[in-house]
């Protein structure tokens, strides 16, 4: 098996691209162009570096692989330079999605990393939505993860915006309070600060079995499948 993985040199992906290759799954990573001269993932021989833009060399490598993991995304640390939830959380999707589609294999696999929480609206969570229905719609196999707070400490997290992922304190003691009560006790479990190294573990397992499929997996399940 192949991957093809959008959002190499982000949090997850610098974790999730040695995970799956530890294992025995081929990856093929994408690196933008202007990442590519400042981050060790741009000199990785298997390296897909193009914009997902150019339909030529996003189908070329696509046509080599039987799955995606979807990681992109956008922070609002970048809006400063002109990044923006659309540009960045959905568009990069659809072009994926159209390639995926576009290029035949039969049963290829497309795992889209969203947001908790995702939902119809605008701002960050309703443009991940809008990805999400993109994935949904497109006829391919899909799973879709909604995890909560990630953690890039101790995971060997090599983001290149070189900002480590960390929640702040207070979560997880709200979260620990949660679980104490009975109706609430599921929703902490899909709060709960999840590792980026954790959820590496899940997504390998999701493109190793090939399921589920057509499921939107929020954290207790995420942690559930990186055992």
């Amino acid at each position: 098996m192949r991957v093809l993985v959008a959002g190499a040199t982000g949090a997850v992906g610098t974790v999730l691209v040695p995970e799956l290759r530890k294992s025995g799954i081929e990856v093929t990573p994408h690196v933008r162009p202007k990442t590519a001269a400042n981050h060790p993932m741009g000199k990785d021989p298997e390296a897909l570096i193009c914009d997902l833009g150019d339909v030529g060399k996003v189908d070329a490598a696509m046509a080599h692989c039987q799955a995606v993991a979807c990681l992109v995304g956008t922070m609002r640390s970048r809006f400063r330079e002109g990044d923006t939830y659309e540009a960045s959380d959905y568009l990069p999707v659809v072009e994926l999605v159209e390639s995926a589609t576009r290029v035949p294999d039969g049963n290829r696999h497309f795992v889209l990393v969203s947001a908790y929480g995702a939902r119809p609206g605008s701002g960050y969570l309703g443009w991940k939505y809008k990805a999400e229905e993109a994935v949904r719609g497109s006829g391919l196999r899909w799973t879709i993860l909604r995890p909560s707070f990630l953690d890039t400490r101790g995971t060997g997290s090599m983001p290149s915006h070189g900002k480590d992922r960390v929640p702040p304190p207070i979560v997880d003691g709200a979260i620990k309070l949660l679980a104490v009560i009975p109706p609430l006790r599921g929703m902490s479990y899909d709060l709960r600060v999840i590792p980026v190294d954790v959820l590496s573990r899940a997504i390998r397992r999701i493109l190793q079995q090939g399921e589920p499929a057509g499921a939107i997996l929020t954290g207790r399940a995420l942690w559930a499948l990186a055992r």
